[in-house]
């Protein structure tokens, strides 16, 4: 069986070089209501080290993976 966190940290670490696959996976976390989807990637603690608000970061990284099958 997969196991969309981990395909989803891989995703996002082709993405994000400043922080490793087991930082990125400890950070996706299952957002309290449901209506904002299955898993959420805080962006916050990346807008200081990349110097970019936290929603271009999160829309960067978005449409990065977006035509990823698992989505």
């Amino acid at each position: 069986m997969i196991n969309l966190k981990e395909e989803i940290a891989k995703l996002i670490s082709e993405q994000v070089s400043d922080l490793s696959f087991d930082e990125i996976k400890n950070m996706i976390e299952t957002p309290q209501d449901s209506k904002m989807g299955d898993y959420a990637f805080p962006c916050f603690r990346l807008a200081k080290v990349l110097r970019k608000a936290p929603p271009l970061i999160a829309k960067g990284i978005a449409e990065a993976i977006a035509d990823n099958d698992i989505f």
